[in-house]
């Protein structure tokens, strides 16, 4: 068999036919696919539309609705701190007064103490003086007179006599 080119380019002829029939094929398998996939997302948007929209519209009447009293709010919020920063200065004020005031009716009071214990020590030491001083004497003299008298109720010691068997001469 000879194999002549007009034989071979009919094979190629039919060959690119059959690719090119294939391809064909395959495009409009692709293109199927894509308008099935269009159509697809086409009904998530619009039911994305229609679950999401209305949150989002409801979302923004509430708020408009309530950015008026937002704003009111802060405002008063504003205000209301205003009020605090003065307010503890105020108390800040009056509590440093205070304790300045406290502090010197403390130190007074530490004084008065003070010079009052001076003087109970003070008279103590003069209630000693006058007293222990006499104390003293009066039991120097009793003391004394004691001892006087201790000398004179204490028996004389008898002098020994000698025996001649060694007895002291009370069993004779």
């Amino acid at each position: 068999m000879t194999w002549n080119t007009e034989t071979i380019l009919i094979i190629f002829v039919a060959f690119t036919g059959v690719a090119v029939v294939l391809q064909a094929c395959m495009l409009l398998a692709i293109y199927i696919a894509l308008r099935k996939t269009a159509q697809s997302a086409k009904e998530a948007s619009e039911d994305f539309k229609s679950t999401v929209l209305p949150l989002v519209h409801s979302t923004r009447a509430l708020v408009e609705r309530i950015t008026p009293q937002i704003m009111t709010l802060s405002a008063d919020l504003a205000e209301l701190t205003a009020s605090f920063k003065k307010e503890t200065r105020g108390v800040s004020f009056s509590a440093a007064e205070i304790m300045q005031r406290v502090s010197r009716q403390s130190e007074r009071l530490d004084v008065m103490l003070t010079n009052g214990l001076n003087a109970v020590d003070r008279a103590g030491v003069v209630v000693e003086a006058a007293v222990a001083a006499p104390v003293r004497q009066v039991n120097g003299v009793l003391a004394a007179i004691k001892a006087v008298i201790e000398t004179y109720r204490s028996d004389v010691p008898r002098p020994k006599s000698n025996s001649s068997n060694g007895q002291d001469g009370a069993g004779i």
